[in-house]
């Protein structure tokens, strides 16, 4: 019988390499960090993406949610590319074509 770690489509080095830099960014965050997301995009093959999102609270009664991306190699290494859209048909074209393939709501927590 297989394990969840089995079913991965990617390896578990490449998920620590990449949640050890989500727990940097979790340590660094102005605002409030939460729910790491390894995913995959059609529009950016043999790239990984680490998307998160930040929570500005400064405004309670206006509080501002952003996606944040990193993008790494397929290997985990991490690579300095930027995420951005011509268009809006451009950027739903990304947003329909990301798939996850492991979240953890803190990042903090992946290795417990």
């Amino acid at each position: 019988m297989k394990t969840a770690k089995e079913n991965l489509p990617i390896e578990t080095t490449v998920i620590h390499n990449m949640m050890d830099r989500a727990v940097e960014i979790q340590k660094n965050c102005k605002e409030q960090c939460v729910d790491f997301n390894i995913m995959t995009s059609g529009s950016h093959p043999d790239t990984l993406l680490l998307r998160w999102t930040s929570i500005d609270i400064s405004d309670p009664d206006r509080p501002l949610q952003y996606y944040r991306y990193e993008c790494f190699y397929s290997d985990g290494r991490p690579q300095h590319c930027s995420i951005h859209y011509a268009n809006q048909e451009e950027a739903n074209r990304f947003f329909k074509g990301l798939s996850s393939v492991y979240t953890q709501e803190f990042a903090i927590d992946h290795k417990l």
